[in-house]
């Protein structure tokens, strides 16, 4: 709030100009596991953390080989993504990426099935919605 003042002791425990919050900040060279289970390496402290943060097995696959070209993206060949060997590791691009996990890349008779389970899906998602709207 505007012209507000804290008063008593607080203005000497709030964290002052470059100072870092102990319980969250970390040094480089920390390492963490992401949602996806995707390890991530600090690298830089520099506030921003798209550039602090290094994923694990792209910096592996570029120590290997080169720096990864634009459009490209490391994946895991056995999909495991606790498995870092540089044998396990590949580039490719975006759209080879699509692809890859695209319904496509099945049988004609599964991706009909595939379909059919999900208009059957929304189907019964969209009745017990309106169920529970009901009962309420």
């Amino acid at each position: 709030m505007k012209g507000w003042q804290a008063c008593g002791r607080s203005t000497e425990t709030q964290f002052k100009l470059g100072k870092k919050p102990s319980n969250t900040w970390r040094p480089i060279g920390a390492e963490r596991v992401s949602k996806d289970g995707i390890l991530a390496r600090k690298v830089a402290d520099t506030g921003d953390k798209k550039a602090d943060w290094r994923m694990v097995h792209v910096m592996i696959w570029e120590a290997e080989n080169e720096p990864l070209p634009d459009g490209y993206i490391v994946i895991f060949k056995d999909r495991d993504r606790a498995n870092l060997t540089p044998e396990n590791l590949e580039a490719i691009t975006r759209a080879e990426n699509m692809k890859r996990n695209s319904i496509d890349r099945y049988p004609p008779e599964y991706r009909q099935a595939a379909i059919r389970l999900g208009w059957f899906k929304r189907k019964i998602n969209k009745f017990e919605r309106r169920q529970h709207e009901n009962a309420q």
